[in-house]
């Protein structure tokens, strides 16, 4: 027996529903995420990096907390991960990655490029990488280049690991200009202004990939 017009009302009213509540509840797990752009906007300002920690302490629901000078991530019942202001170097956590479950420790020190620390969930201790990383579609990948090196890094599970590493000759840079959407492989640009081979007042630069599948 079909359904009458006013219970199939009802029904498709009953989807929609499901389906924004689906939808909301997708959203804010999300809400906690900070993405690449907004990390890299702030820069090295230091108003704008703690305006950056004190959001994602309050949206980290306890998980990240500040005391003074300590600053510590707990996930669980796994080892709690401690960072200690120590004159000349301070930290800022800024939250959970957008697009991999790392969350990002910024450590600063006068003179020096910033690093960054990245705490994972499970029970692996943070990883120290020179640059923000970028983040491969799905997750499982991501890719970190800081002056003249680039690595790429992989998921297993809760683990993460150094797959590749490549240390160009001093003065080559890179930037990552994007992930193939299937994340097989990453889009790099590079520069040499110092090139042997590059013409006069030209610096010599150029792209590539490194693919990870076919």
């Amino acid at each position: 027996m079909g359904a009458r017009p006013l219970d199939a009302g009802r029904a498709r009213a009953a989807a929609r529903a499901a389906a924004c509540a689906g939808l909301a509840a997708a959203v804010a797990a999300a809400a906690g995420a900070v993405t690449l752009e907004s990390l890299q906007q702030c820069g090295a300002d230091a108003a704008c990096l703690a305006r950056l920690e004190t959001t994602a302490l309050r949206e980290s629901a306890g998980t990240a907390r500040r005391d003074g000078p300590l600053l510590a991530l707990r996930f669980g019942l796994n080892p709690e991960a401690r960072f200690v202001d120590q004159s000349p170097v301070t930290h800022r956590y800024l939250g959970r990655l957008d697009g991999v479950l790392l969350h990002v420790v910024r450590a600063t020190q006068a003179g020096q490029l910033p690093a960054y620390w990245l705490v994972g969930e499970g029970a692996q201790a943070p990883l120290k990488v020179g640059a923000l990383p970028v983040a491969a579609p799905g997750g499982r990948h991501f890719a970190v280049v800081s002056g003249n090196g680039v690595a790429l890094y992989q998921r297993s599970g809760p683990r993460w690991s150094l797959q590749y590493r490549f240390d160009a000759p001093a003065g080559l840079s890179w930037a990552v200009k994007g992930w193939r959407s299937d994340a097989a492989a990453v889009r790099l640009g590079w520069l040499w202004p110092d090139a042997p081979n590059a013409c006069a007042g030209q610096a010599a630069q150029g792209q590539l990939q490194l693919r990870y599948g076919p």
